[in-house]
């Protein structure tokens, strides 16, 4: 008795989804997070470039106090010179110092990309530069003006009131205000580069100290509940674990206990079904008895019937016992292969005589039908049950003249290295992909509207693959529906001298 099927476990709660202020908390974190580096990032950038611009402007103001006094230096010695050749150097150097002095003027005050100077000043250094009379730019604009009189007179010297007028005041001014103007403007650049410095730095800290911060609150306000969090997952994940080892070990003992009864229940079913093989196959006789008293009875009102009505009577109840007795004889071999009570008695024997024989029994059959059945005769000996490879081919040319309407069925052996082939070749309708293994299945037949249901039930391929597994043969077929079959039994391990002795076809 098969119990009823158990009752499944219950399942534990379902695990609780991360909280939606949790998820908000950490995304938001993570905003901050990266604001904070980008911040930190642009304030690097801006420190390294603000240092970059502080360094020019201090570099270009230092060098215009040291290009003031190269100035004058090369001036003294254009106007008291005597040596044309010394004097052609001091106009090259005072001209490259006056060019270079000039630049960097205008550099400071109108700002440069090639000398990375900034375009803006500070109000102190504007201050400096653009206020009193005269203003710091306009004293240098004058000394700028004062040594190009000398550079580009003739004949410098003391003796041109021009020159000379020009070289008191590129003296007077050198050693006087603007070299103290231009001190305090190096200084003043000083001053502002380092208050930058000291702001930039401080936006550093400031950026660090709201990174770290941002830190310490995303561990306690989102790690710390996440983590408590998770810890409160695996705790349920082990209540759910132990629930479903329990329900597990419950269901394991279920299933060892519906096994066995399934078990018993298959081995009761196959001890009736053996039960009933050994019945039906023990019982042959006594079935086939009543039906033999009635072929014989049948012959005897046959051969004294006199009206034509009697006479087709006869016939169709001879053809009937037929019939019935194709079906009884199937169903007992079959029976009698189900019980084991068929037990293989291999001998070496030769397969021609057993393909004659087939052939003539078979030739009033394929010439009623119009169809040509022909046998490649063969030499070639086995070692098998020859009864029972008889029965396989029997019942084989029987489904190919059955399943055929015109051309033939050829019947013959092939030797190859591995053993040999019996193969039953037909032009009949084939067989169709899907029905290629269901065809060995007991009452299995092919649906054909013009096959006549008289002539079987479906059993004779059942019992050529049972006699070819009881043998250890294979059987194997290749089909092409609408030309026909080829069933091959191959016969492994034979020992053979000779094949075929020609290639035969159907016309």
């Amino acid at each position: 008795m098969v119990s009823d099927p158990p009752s499944p476990p219950k399942s534990a709660p379902p695990l609780a989804a991360p909280s939606a202020w949790m998820t908000r908390r950490y995304g938001l974190a993570l905003a901050v997070i990266a604001l904070l580096a980008l911040s930190a990032y642009g304030s690097f950038e801006l420190l390294i470039a603000q240092h970059e611009r502080t360094l020019a402007v201090v570099n270009v103001s230092g060098r215009q106090r040291m290009l003031s006094q190269r100035s004058t230096l090369f001036a003294e010695r254009l106007v008291m010179g005597h040596c044309p050749r010394a004097l052609e150097a001091s106009r090259a150097a005072l001209g490259e110092a006056v060019d270079l002095f000039e630049t960097s003027h205008q550099g400071l005050t109108r700002g440069s990309a090639a000398l990375n100077l900034p375009d803006e000043m500070s109000e102190v250094v504007s201050a400096l530069y653009f206020t009193g009379t005269p203003s710091l730019n306009d004293r240098i604009t004058a000394f700028i003006a004062n040594l190009r009189v000398i550079l580009t007179s003739p004949a410098p010297g003391l003796d041109d009131p021009t020159v000379a007028e020009a070289y008191r005041r590129v003296v007077a001014d050198s050693s006087g205000p603007l070299l103290t103007d231009l001190d305090e403007l190096v200084f003043v650049y000083q001053k502002e580069g380092e208050a930058t410095f000291t702001r930039l730095h401080r936006l550093e800290t400031g950026v660090l100290a709201l990174t770290l911060a941002t830190l310490l609150l995303e561990v306690l306000l989102i790690f710390r509940p996440m983590v408590g969090h998770i810890r409160g997952q695996f705790e349920q994940l082990n209540r759910m674990t132990q629930a479903l080892r329990a329900s597990k070990d419950t269901l394991e003992e279920q299933v060892a206990r519906r096994t066995g009864e399934i078990d018993q229940a298959r081995r009761e079913a196959v001890r009736a079904n053996i039960s009933k093989s050994k019945f039906l196959a023990a019982a042959g006789h006594d079935l086939l008895q009543p039906l033999e008293a009635a072929v014989m009875y049948t012959g005897m009102i046959g051969r004294a019937a006199e009206s034509e009505k009697t006479k087709r009577a006869v016939a169709e109840l001879k053809a009937s016992h037929a019939a019935m007795s194709r079906l009884i004889r199937a169903v007992l071999e079959l029976s009698k292969l189900e019980a084991g009570v068929v037990t293989p008695k291999p001998e070496p024997f030769t397969l021609g005589p057993l393909l004659e024989t087939l052939a003539r029994e078979f030739q009033a059959t394929a010439g009623a039908k119009g169809l040509e059945l022909r046998v490649v005769p063969t030499a070639l000996s086995v070692e098998t049950d020859p009864l029972l490879l008889e029965r396989i081919l029997r019942n084989l040319l029987s489904n190919a003249l059955r399943y055929t309407q015109e051309g033939g069925v050829l019947l013959g052996v092939r030797h190859r290295s591995d053993g040999l082939v019996i193969q039953v070749w037909d032009t009949g309708v084939g067989i169709a992909e899907a029905d290629r293994h269901r065809i060995f299945e007991e009452f299995t037949q092919l649906e054909l509207e013009d096959r006549d249901r008289s002539e079987g039930l479906g059993l004779g391929l059942a019992i050529v693959d049972r006699l070819a597994r009881l043998m250890g043969l294979d059987l194997s077929l290749r089909s092409t529906p609408g030309r026909g079959t080829v069933f091959s039994v191959h016969l492994p391990g034979c020992n053979c001298s000779r094949g075929w002795h020609k290639r035969v076809g159907l016309g």
